[in-house]
Parts: C-alpha cells; sequence; structure tokens
C-alpha cells in the first residue's frame, strides 16, 4: 500500500510540474511590462542589425585605439609614448587590457568590432530592461497605481530610444 501512494505522489509533482513549465510562457506574455520589454528588446537588435550592415562607419576613435594597443602590445609602458591618430593616450590601463582583448577577438578590423559592440549593447539594454521590469521602479513622488503603471511603460520604452547610449556602443567604441 505505501509503495502505491509513493507512485501516485510522484505523478501528482510530476503533473505538476508539467503543468507549471507550459503555462510559464503565457504567464511570461500576459505581463505587459514584460511583453514590452520583450517586443523592444527585438526590435532594438534589429535596428542594431541594421546600422552595422549599412550605416557607413565613420571613424572617430578605432584607428587611435588600435595605434595605442598595438603600442602596448609591442611593450612601450611609458604612457606619453604611446599616441594615436588623435592624441596621447589618456585612458586608465584597464583600457588598454580591454582593448588589447578585443583586438586579439576582432583581428584589429571594425566591421568585427561593430558585431561584439552591437552585442555588449543589446546585453546592456537587456539587463536595464530586465531590472526595470523586475522592481517597478518609478519616480517615487507619484502615489497613483495606475500613473506608476503608465510611466514604468513609458520609461521602458524611452531607454532603447536613448541615442546617447547606443551611439556609445556603436560609434564611439
Amino acid at each position: 500500500m505505501a509503495v502505491k501512494n509513493s507512485t501516485s505522489a510522484h505523478a501528482k509533482r510530476s503533473r505538476k510540474k508539467a503543468a507549471a513549465s507550459s503555462s510559464l510562457i503565457p504567464k511570461f506574455m500576459k505581463n505587459p511590462k514584460t511583453t514590452m520589454a520583450l517586443a523592444l528588446l527585438i526590435i532594438d537588435s534589429l535596428l542594431v542589425s541594421f546600422i552595422i550592415v549599412y550605416v557607413p562607419y565613420t571613424k572617430i576613435d578605432w584607428d587611435a585605439h588600435m595605434s595605442q594597443v598595438s603600442g602596448f602590445l609591442g611593450g612601450e609602458r611609458d604612457y606619453k609614448n604611446l599616441k594615436g591618430d588623435t592624441g596621447p593616450l589618456v585612458c586608465p590601463a584597464g583600457f588598454l587590457y580591454v582593448y588589447s582583448a578585443i583586438q586579439y577577438v576582432t583581428g584589429g578590423q571594425v566591421f568585427p568590432a561593430q558585431i561584439l559592440f552591437g552585442i555588449l549593447y543589446i546585453i546592456n539594454l537587456g539587463i536595464v530592461l530586465l531590472i526595470y521590469v523586475k522592481t517597478n521602479v518609478v519616480l517615487k513622488q507619484h502615489q497613483g497605481r495606475r500613473l506608476q503603471q503608465l510611466l514604468l511603460k513609458r520609461q521602458i520604452v524611452m531607454m532603447p530610444l536613448n541615442q546617447r547610449i547606443r551611439n556609445g556602443f556603436m560609434i564611439s567604441f
């Protein structure tokens, strides 16, 4: 008798797990903030892909960064001797280590670096949107629940529309 009860208890737990996992996606999609954040993330991913493929790259700092990194990798450790097209190196030493890794991964080429920075931008945006959705952060001065929900949705929509963040990742890398 004990074996039969444990088997039926196991079967009940299995059914509950299956029901919970199958209802996860509909439950996830029922939250309008989550759906909106996911849609914005997908749209911004497409926009970033479009920018990388169709917008011509303007050389602002990439060549200077790569020449500074090349000097560093060549053994130079004196900051006043590490120079690029835009002048002497003014970034902290961590910059040299990070961009040395980026040069290794991309071969110093612009197009793979644009893809890498596009991916980093989308990851950054996804983390920020996740934080907004999970924490329900809005300005504390607004007390009405309906107004708070409206402001949160507005903040989520405004996040990918901020061109300064995208340009920081996509252009001024």
